[in-house]
């Protein structure tokens, strides 16, 4: 039955168009990622409680036999929508509020509509949706996609008050204020809770916390309601004052690092012999330098906790140095130099020392995942991330693994319309390991060295200096430094859309 009533219910088709351009359409798309400052949200929402009233009373003054299901309903939406059609594209947007009678309280909601078809005209008007039935008021205030063809001539000569019964659970009545419009088109209808004037319990940073950003008083009728799947125990948690990111994350971080490393099980065969450690071949001078870019998605499974994974890109090198004492290669050839004749290789390894330079390039795919331990209270906040990547590289010369832990301790700084600023200082520890293999030769001196070998970061922990840059509530940037003790340096950059 619910299936059948949701799909009748798409008949609402109650926007009309705004723009008059491709240009308009996306302007207006655009416009719903804007934020309304806080010292402006209560007049916004008196204003369109006012309306609300206005419009059922001129409702009832034009169709008096409504009065009875105005009272009777279990909630209404009232909404003021306006748009332009153009003869192929259309678009328009609106704000209203829907009541539900029973429970006292107020959901803000924003409509959007998208029009592909033939029509012309521009209009505004307002729209009332009563309804009787409470599981169809929920599907309603829950917003979804909604299409339909359909036909529709709006004039305002005249102030009218329109009916269309969509079903024994709900009617919508259209008045008209102004313009005219005459569509037949294919049209989708979007309803989303607007977040500025419902206080849902989503924060307007990316840490989950109390007393970021200025108190915004609703009073009763507008309760905290955690309308999304994840995290769990959301709603415990916004019911005792704490407001939560937006559950879902996608974003790009790009990461340049260099860092010495310390060097281990060394094998090494000479002109193709078996590899084996060998005390007359050592190495030194090595170092990683790395750059990287990776496709992050998260979701906060729980209000502390967040969950991540990542697939990406890196490139670089492991370069080092080879140094071999030549008189160990001839015990290791088995040549004795003190028998005549004399042995041609005795001229080129006896007494002498020879240094090869290996830049060991690489570059692959990179795996990981991980989680975050994040928590705040009046604009202080503490984020600990945990993540392992496992670096599959293009060839079988080189792979790695990193174990990485990051705590994190800053402040938020509200910017006002600008967003919201937060700062932070904290540590960095790293356990790279990569694991080098491959080949050097000496052309000169006839020999070649085929070598594996395990490289580590020398330093683990490194201090951090960073900022991450709340756009909105969906968009934003975050920038640090790691560094300023031991060998490694890092600059790590990433932007997140949440949603």
């Amino acid at each position: 039955m619910r299936g059948r009533r949701l799909k009748r219910f798409t008949g609402f088709c109650f926007m009309k168009n705004r723009a008059c351009s491709v240009v308009v359409l996306m302007l207006a798309t655009l416009s719903g990622c804007s934020t309304i400052p806080v010292g402006e949200r209560a007049e916004i929402r008196q204003q369109v409680n006012d309306r609300t009233d206005d419009t059922i009373s001129a409702l009832v003054a034009q169709k008096p036999e409504l009065r009875e299901s105005v009272d009777s309903s279990v909630g209404y939406f009232v909404g003021r929508l306006s748009g332009v059609k153009v003869p192929i594209i259309g678009v328009g947007s609106g704000l209203g509020v829907l009541y539900d009678k029973e429970a006292g309280t107020r959901t803000y909601l924003n409509v959007k509509r998208y029009d592909f078809g033939v029509g012309l005209g521009a209009s505004s008007y307002r729209v009332v949706v009563l309804f009787q039935d409470r599981e169809l008021m929920e599907t309603f205030r829950a917003g979804t996609w909604q299409s339909r063809l359909g036909a529709e001539s709006v004039s305002s000569t005249q102030s009218t008050a329109v009916g269309t019964p969509v079903d024994r659970g709900a009617s919508v009545h259209m008045i008209s204020e102004s313009g005219a419009v005459v569509t037949m088109t294919a049209r989708v209808v979007k309803l989303s809770v607007n977040t500025d004037l419902t206080d849902t319990g989503v924060s307007e940073v990316s840490i989950p916390g109390t007393g970021f950003t200025e108190v915004d008083v609703q009073g009763a009728d507008a309760p905290r309601i955690w309308d999304r799947r994840l995290p769990f125990m959301a709603q415990k948690v916004i019911d005792l004052g704490y407001d939560l990111p937006l559950p879902y994350g996608i974003g790009i971080t790009y990461a340049d690092v260099n860092q010495d490393m310390f060097l281990g099980a060394l094998q090494v065969g000479i002109n193709g012999g078996a590899k084996e450690s060998f005390d007359w071949v050592s190495f030194e001078n090595a170092s990683a330098d790395s750059e990287s870019v990776q496709l992050k998605l998260d979701a906060w499974l729980f209000p502390f906790m967040n969950v991540f994974g990542l697939v990406g890109k890196v490139r670089g090198k492991a370069p080092l140095d080879v140094l071999i004492d030549g008189n160990g290669m001839l015990d290791q050839l088995g040549i004795d130099c003190s028998t005549p004749p004399p042995n041609p290789q005795c001229a080129i390894l006896q007494d002498k020392n020879f240094k090869l330079s290996i830049q060991a390039p690489f570059s692959g795919n990179t795996y990981g995942i991980g989680t975050v331990l994040a928590g705040g209270w009046n604009n202080w906040f503490v984020a600990i991330p945990f993540n392992v990547t496992y670096a599959d590289m293009d060839t079988t010369d080189t792979d790695g693994l990193a174990i990485t832990v990051t705590p994190r301790f800053g402040r938020v700084i509200n910017l006002g319309g600008a967003g919201n600023l937060a700062l932070y200082a904290g540590g960095n520890y790293l356990n790279a390991e990569l694991t080098v293999t491959g080949t050097v030769s000496d052309p000169g001196n006839n020999f070649v060295v085929d070598y594996t070998i395990e490289q580590k970061n020398a330093d683990e922990w490194n201090l951090l200096l960073g900022g991450n840059w709340d756009i909105n509530r969906r968009w934003s940037w975050s920038a640090e430094y790691n560094g300023f003790i031991g060998s490694r340096e890092a600059f790590i950059s990433s932007i997140t859309l949440r949603f």
